[in-house]
């Protein structure tokens, strides 16, 4: 779910130069398109390469032995504002309302270091950059795990445990019912897809747990049941985050999204939510393509994940763009001294 053929990098590099050749002589498409299609070549290769001699990703035992006040944790959290700070000024920019919501199972007695650390670092940014940020965690770590999770099989949402988040979501989008998108985008400017998933995509899946789900997309890409269509009829509230956005074994109606669609008929609820995405994967869907649908609200799941996603494997192996990411000294130093081995010593 979360990894993307890099083919699909390559044509939309082509398609993008294509386009902006503006009506130029054949002979200059031609050449533009040559250029292109080398240059994604080039990356891919590289990429290729930096995964292949960098295979590890570090997960939450980074924060382990003191691991939160590390050279490599503290460059994550800076690049973490960096890029925080990006997507609120783009959203903003459309006139959209930004809302950050931090929202996890790993919270109460199944807290982790990731939250732990985590968490503080997200609600002091937030704070600092001006964004209205709700902490659900202590609603979270209230409930008994094995009702509001999958568990022992799975950590991620039950029935009714995204029946349980939506319903603290539920007052956020009361709270901003105001809100409005500033932004119109002519058909022409308008990529075909506003998420992430196959356009129509209707498939079982079951992650290797045995947990079938059915996942469902309209012709836009977005895990809904509808299309969206221009000009708009319906508030549009959108929805980012990972896979706490997106709720794997659950069918579309049961997911977070799913359920706040039905105590919101009169809005449009977006839920472009993808497995392991981070705040640099918001930053680039938002603008390449969430944005066209012109939401009038925009409601970011975060969790202290977010932060440790950003070392450079697991943007490299992980990341929607394919960007091609080369380690710092700082990172190259972690890599070398806790992973080249293969784990976290």
């Amino acid at each position: 779910m979360k990894k993307v053929f890099l083919g699909l990098f390559t044509a939309t590099t082509i398609l993008g130069m294509g386009c902006k050749s503006g009506g130029g002589d054949e002979a200059q498409k031609s050449k533009q398109l040559e250029l292109a299609e080398a240059k994604a070549t080039e990356n891919n290769a590289k990429l290729e390469k930096l995964n292949h001699d960098y295979g590890q990703m570090p997960d939450a035992r980074m924060l382990d032995n003191n691991g939160e006040k590390s050279a490599v944790y503290a460059e994550l959290k800076v690049r973490y504002k960096t890029e925080l700070t990006r997507l609120k000024q783009d959203v903003e920019a459309t006139g959209a309302k930004f809302v950050m919501i931090i929202l996890t199972p790993e919270v109460g007695s199944g807290v982790t270091n990731i939250s732990k650390f985590g968490h503080p670092f997200i609600k002091a940014t937030c704070a600092e950059l001006g964004i209205e940020c709700i902490d659900l965690s202590s609603e979270v770590g209230a409930q008994d795990p094995k009702v509001i999770t999958q568990a022992p099989r799975d950590g991620h949402w039950s029935k009714k445990g995204a029946e349980f988040v939506a319903n603290l979501i539920a007052p956020i989008i009361k709270k901003n019912s105001d809100a409005t998108c500033k932004a119109t985008y002519k058909d022409s400017e308008r990529p075909e897809t506003f998420g992430d998933l196959p356009p129509n995509d209707d498939e079982i899946m079951d992650g290797g747990k045995d947990l079938p789900y059915h996942v469902k997309a309209n012709a836009q890409g977005v895990r809904m049941d509808y299309n969206l269509t221009f000009p708009k009829k319906k508030k549009r509230i959108l929805l980012m985050g990972d896979s706490g956005i997106f709720c794997p074994f659950l069918d579309n109606e049961f997911t977070i999204p799913g359920v706040l669609q039905k105590t919101f008929p009169d809005y449009e609820i977006m839920n472009t939510g993808m497995i392991c995405y981070t705040v640099d994967d918001y930053v680039s869907l938002f603008n390449e393509k969430a944005k066209y649908a012109e939401p009038d609200l925009v409601i970011l799941q975060a969790n202290g994940g977010d932060i440790t996603d950003l070392f450079f494997t697991n943007r490299n192996h992980l990341g929607r763009s394919h960007r091609v990411y080369v380690p710092t000294e700082t990172e190259l130093k972690y890599y070398n001294e806790k992973l080249g081995a293969g784990l976290i010593k």
